[in-house]
């Protein structure tokens, strides 16, 4: 698909969320013709909507008129929307090639191009290796799926400027050209069913982010993980892998040190129980990123001083309090069984679970033997509480909250000393709250509002 913008051709931008946003500007200031379509209606739509149209766009809110598509030489997709939604179709059936956000700015990047993606931990990855780079004072633009649209930094990124980027699924589902010098996958478990058909859809667009790069290409891949393995025999790139059960070339765990292997040489990079963050996975991410750090350049003390200095990303294993000999952790970007459990394995103790909200198609039922080991008892929030509670309720006490407030007050009373508060939801958060973000904010105001009661009677 080799389509040209320049001024004057018209594109039509599909959904109006942070990425669509952002695309709209860029195509603008090159001075294209923005169409922009979004099904939701909302005040602060309707203003973005007479922002846009003083810029010379046509807007539409509240649904999708097919007519747009007329005269449109590109479709530009958010990552929020379907590939089954209306608009997309209708561009199909005229031939109009739809692309993503990301495929668009990638396009126009003239940097060098690093796609980090995965089911857990892409996140940490991304933020790890950019930190790794300002440590080594090198140019480098963090961005994608970690809320920074690519085409909102376009400006920013010069030829020599490293470009990190967080890619989901749904971004891969609308790549065409998008061939990043260093593409890794951390990890592929069952996420994102309500969204893609099956595991096999999902695990699909994944490997896209290998298949579609070059023979001079880098594929950075977890050689623990079976599904990684299986994508990485497909790239037609060279490969790197990462670790944390055997030697392999590129980075490994071994004799409790974080090593690396390239060209031909090993380096010890630092000691594994220097590393900050909680958990075993942790340990996996740091050694994606230093893999990737390694073909970067980048010299392992420098890796080494980045890692001690990173205290983790807000709402993954953040500890928010201690209090009667209680631990509370917000976990709250925890949506899938998986992250879940990871959270799980990090607690020295047993722990009050607090978990629930709209579920993504997870198999709730592999929790039941590790729970049982692991968790004091469970309070359940959301839309899709039965289904956990079904799954949880024959190995530990449950019980239901009807707000979050509520259930931290339920979990204060249901916990001992020595245990955790866990707030691991294991689904996402838009039936009750704002994002994830707003979860985990509110979950930190309720034990601090708690906490500080007690102490103001105590003082009473």
């Amino acid at each position: 698909m080799n389509v040209s913008l320049w001024p004057g051709h018209t594109v039509l931008v599909v959904g109006l969320g942070k990425s669509g946003q952002s695309a709209c500007a860029f195509l603008q200031h090159r001075g294209c013709r923005v169409r922009a379509t979004e099904s939701a209606r909302t005040p602060a739509l309707e203003a973005l909507a007479q922002s846009l149209t003083a810029g010379g766009a046509t807007v539409e809110l509240g649904g999708h008129t097919e007519a747009l598509c007329d005269g449109s030489r590109l479709v530009v997709v958010s990552p929020g929307v379907p590939p089954t939604a209306l608009p997309l179709q209708w561009a199909r059936r005229r031939g109009v090639p739809v692309i993503g956000e990301l495929e668009l700015g990638a396009r126009f990047c003239a940097g060098r191009l690093v796609a980090i993606t995965g089911s857990n931990g892409k996140s940490t990855v991304t933020t790890l290796v950019g930190a790794m780079l300002e440590t080594a004072e090198q140019p480098a633009v963090v961005a994608g799926n970690i809320g920074t649209p690519l085409t909102s930094q376009l400006s920013r990124i010069q030829f020599g400027t490293t470009v990190v980027l967080e890619v989901s699924s749904f971004q891969l589902e609308h790549v065409d050209r998008f061939r990043p010098a260093i593409a890794c996958v951390l990890n592929v478990t069952p996420n994102h069913l309500d969204r893609h058909a099956s595991f096999e859809d999902y695990a699909a667009a994944k490997r896209r982010l290998l298949t579609q790069q070059g023979r001079f290409g880098w594929a950075v891949v977890n050689a623990d993980d079976p599904v990684c393995q299986a994508m990485a025999s497909a790239a037609p790139g060279r490969r790197l892998e990462f670790s944390v059960q055997r030697p392999v070339r590129g980075a490994y765990l071994a004799d409790g040190a974080l090593w690396l292997v390239l060209r031909a040489r090993r380096y010890r990079v630092m000691a594994a129980e220097e590393i900050p963050l909680l958990g075993p996975h942790n340990t996996a991410n740091a050694l994606a990123a230093i893999a990737i750090g390694g073909l970067l350049g980048l010299d392992p003390d420098t890796m080494a001083a980045a890692i001690r200095r990173f205290r983790g990303l807000p709402h993954r294993l953040e500890r928010v309090a201690d209090w009667r000999g209680i631990t509370f952790i917000n976990d709250s970007k925890s949506t899938t069984v998986e992250a879940g459990l990871r959270a799980l394995e990090c607690c020295p103790g047993k722990a009050v679970l607090i978990a629930g909200g709209k579920d993504k198609g997870s198999d709730f039922t592999v929790l039941r033997r590790p729970a049982g080991r692991m968790v004091r008892a469970a309070v359940l929030i959301g839309a899709d509480a039965p289904r956990l509670a079904s799954a949880l309720e024959p190995v530990v006490p449950v019980r239901r909250a009807g707000t979050l407030c509520e259930a931290v007050q339920t979990a204060v009373r249901l916990a001992q000393p020595g245990d955790w508060v866990l707030l691991s939801p294991m689904c996402t958060s838009f039936d009750m709250f704002q994002d994830f973000e707003d979860r985990g904010a509110q979950f930190t105001d309720a034990v601090r509002a708690l906490i500080q009661l007690e102490q103001a009677a105590v003082l009473a």
